[in-house]
């Protein structure tokens, strides 16, 4: 999997650099190594920062700036036990000094997780964990699952196109709040998912999943819905709440979709 080739390029790079003219090797070797991704779902405040603020090597550090409906990519962490505090974005340190979440998470090796930033009461944020453990697709297909981002249960109909009929039955029904479906193998080609509250029909948001050019000769193929072997998370995200440091420009004054990678298909 991808932590394992990182593992080896650090270690290699380790290795090099402690190559110096007296022709030692030093190999220092590598902690157990998880992936983790950091989503912003807060509704209702503007960018954050992330820090893991136990060790400084192999951590969830630099992390700035991420708005609402953003996230960042899996990166490598230490597996183990790990003290996370999450901050508003500002130069103002009055306001970076209060940070918005202090935690604890245990992360295990070889996994990959996302930490989803949600707000459950009005004086409660905190981090959700989620596992992100697709399946390898079949050959010719990839994989998709839904995640609810929004505090009202949803049902997820998976299509062709973002106008296609939401026709039941739904791909994944009532899924609750911060929580995922299954992942649902799907021939490659052109997909949406279009999300609807939990037993109606009227459709909240819709979204396409990204698509790919054909890769070269000797090139690898990108992570996209016309791609084999990639797997989605689809997240279904609520409007931002009026009146807030959100952002409320008319794309986050209704619900929207966003597909995040959790498998590419070079893996």
């Amino acid at each position: 999997m991808r932590l394992s080739r990182l593992a080896i390029v650090l270690t290699v790079a380790a290795v090099a650099g402690a190559c110096g003219s007296d022709n030692k090797v030093t190999d220092p070797g590598l902690p157990p190594l998880a992936g983790v991704r950091f989503i912003n779902g807060l509704a209702d405040s503007s960018a954050v920062d992330v820090r893991m603020i136990d060790q400084v090597e192999f951590s969830f550090n630099g992390i700035q700036a991420i708005a609402f409906r953003s996230g960042t990519e899996h990166q490598p962490v230490e597996a183990k036990s790990r003290h996370i505090r999450v901050f508003p974005n500002s130069n103002n340190p009055a306001i970076t000094s209060a940070f918005m979440v202090d935690t604890t998470l245990t992360f295990a090796a070889n996994a990959k997780y996302t930490l989803l930033l949600t707000r459950e009461t009005p004086t409660h944020v905190h981090l959700v964990m989620i596992t992100d453990d697709p399946p390898t697709p079949a050959a010719g297909q990839i994989a998709v699952r839904a995640v609810n981002a929004s505090t009202g249960a949803i049902d997820a109909y998976v299509v062709t196109a973002p106008t296609d009929p939401a026709t039941p039955p739904a791909a994944a029904s009532n899924i609750a709040a911060f929580a995922t479906s299954g992942y649902l193998g799907r021939a490659t080609g052109n997909a949406a998912v279009r999300f609807t509250p939990a037993g109606s029909g009227t459709v909240s948001a819709s979204g396409a999943g990204p698509t790919a050019v054909a890769p070269l000769p000797g090139q690898l193929p990108a992570a996209a819905v016309n791609s084999a072997g990639t797997a989605f998370s689809v997240y279904y995200f609520p409007r931002s709440v009026a009146g807030t440091s959100a952002p409320q420009t008319a794309a986050f004054q209704v619900p929207a979709v966003v597909w995040f990678v959790d498998r590419n298909p070079a893996q």
